[in-house]
């Protein structure tokens, strides 16, 4: 069944957004009858039946409802990079990986210094609907890397990847999709040795992602594939 984003759907009869309506009747033809599927973003999984296809409001009938347990903390931090489209690219994938919290940070690298995450929610809304997950992330607010660092409430599991030299663990010898856990992925300019090791001070692993220097949104996506799948 198709798959559409409704924050309220704890009445029986609701009404599809104005994107949602058109996409249903003009793209995929729905038509009254139609039985579809709906999420809110927050576990609750919904069958639903056209009464009534509009293209501007189509009304639907709830027939029953589904929660979907809290997903492991998969956490995500990085620095944005001066592309948004390259920005935009990491929202999407590491949303359809599994993605549940991003934190935008700036370090004193970074290139790019301000972040609108209501640009964003779109393509998170986009993803959560095509990928076939049922819980929509959560983005932070745009924060100093030294601020984030010492926040009390992220993972024990804490993944920091940078490309200077020194002792670091390969990643897939920490990464354990059982457990809540979060990376950290630095600016093109890469963290200073001050953020490396202030990040250890506050019980951050660092790691190494292989051989190759990995542009951010390549260094985002590959950790998170690993820290999910294996």
């Amino acid at each position: 069944m198709s798959t559409f984003y409704l924050r309220d759907i704890e009445n029986d009869i609701c009404h599809l957004s104005e994107n949602d309506s058109r996409h249903a009747v003009k793209v995929l033809r729905h038509k009254n009858n139609d039985f579809i599927s709906v999420v809110n973003g927050k576990g609750l999984l919904a069958k639903a039946k056209i009464i009534e296809a509009n293209p501007k409001k189509t009304k639907i009938k709830v027939l029953q409802t589904k929660k979907i347990k809290v997903p492991t903390i998969l956490g995500l931090a990085f620095c944005p990079t001066k592309s948004n489209e390259r920005n935009s690219f990491i929202i999407e994938k590491a949303t359809e990986i599994g993605v549940t919290d991003f934190y935008p940070l700036i370090a004193q690298n970074s290139e790019r210094r301000k972040w609108n995450s209501i640009k964003f929610e779109k393509i998170l809304i986009a993803t959560l609907k095509q990928s076939g997950n049922y819980w929509l992330p959560n983005i932070h607010k745009l924060e100093a890397f030294n601020d984030f660092i010492v926040r009390k409430e992220l993972p024990k599991l804490k993944l920091l990847a940078h490309c200077k030299e020194g002792k670091k663990q390969d990643i897939k010898n920490l990464a354990d999709a059982t457990k809540n856990q979060i990376v950290v992925i630095g600016p093109e300019g890469d963290f200073t040795l001050e953020e490396i090791n202030q990040s250890i001070i506050n019980k951050f692993q660092t790691i190494s992602l292989g051989d190759n220097r990995l542009r951010t949104e390549t260094a985002c996506i590959t950790s998170l594939a690993i820290m999910k799948f294996l």
